[in-house]
């Protein structure tokens, strides 16, 4: 949401109206970073149908948060390790055919030592491990991960290990050249997930990533 700069109220608009996938959103989770709460319901009339939003400031205003047109349960904050900065995730439960899911949103380290970015990223591996402890079961976790190293970072390859269904070729979605926003699935049998980076960045300095779940709903 870059500082609460983004447009949400024009994605929630575009992705409820089918101009994001083809096809008129049914229920809908949206992982957000550095969000700002206005406390002028303006995540509530951005939707003819009922949302619910739950944040967690993470540094001044800016929040880690997550809004759905699903109920959200069992909401959480989880603290990771501090590095440079204080960073943490938000989690919830959401239930879908009869099956529950934690959903998380987290914003991961993004500046490191000189030596750390040249050789090794432990920070963001810190971060995942201690998020990945507090998870169990099925789910999937999304944000700003800042995987700026590529794929054989700790964080990357340790989140691919726990998501299974993971789609794989992942698209850059920072500056046409970085792979930094990820989502990572860990689905019930006979589910599916495909996943695609957006061209509109909404406002934001990051282009959104959207995921269509399918599988043998009733």
């Amino acid at each position: 949401m870059h500082g609460g700069r983004g447009d949400l109220q024009r994605l929630i608009a575009d992705l409820e109206a089918g101009r994001l996938t083809g096809a008129p959103a049914g229920d809908y989770v949206l992982l957000l970073q550095e969000f700002v709460d206005r406390g002028d319901d303006a995540v509530a009339r951005s939707s003819r149908r009922p949302l619910t939003l739950f944040s967690s400031p993470v540094r001044g205003s800016s929040s880690n948060a997550i809004v759905s047109s699903l109920r959200l349960e069992e909401p959480r904050t989880i603290d990771l390790p501090r590095e440079r900065q204080p960073r943490a995730a938000v989690v919830a439960r959401v239930r879908v055919a009869g099956e529950s899911l934690f959903v998380v949103s987290t914003h991961l380290e993004n500046r490191l030592g000189l030596l750390e970015g040249l050789f090794a990223d432990k920070a963001r591996g810190r971060q995942a491990e201690v998020l990945l402890q507090s998870l169990s079961g099925h789910g999937l976790v999304g944000g700003d991960f800042n995987t700026m190293l590529g794929p054989d970072e700790p964080a990357w390859r340790l989140l691919l290990e726990r998501f299974p269904d993971t789609p794989e070729k992942p698209e850059p979605t920072f500056r046409d050249r970085l792979v930094l926003d990820h989502l990572f699935f860990d689905l019930p049998d006979g589910w599916r997930a495909t996943r695609q980076v957006i061209a509109d960045q909404y406002g934001s300095d990051h282009h959104p990533v959207i995921a269509e779940i399918t599988g043998p709903f009733r």
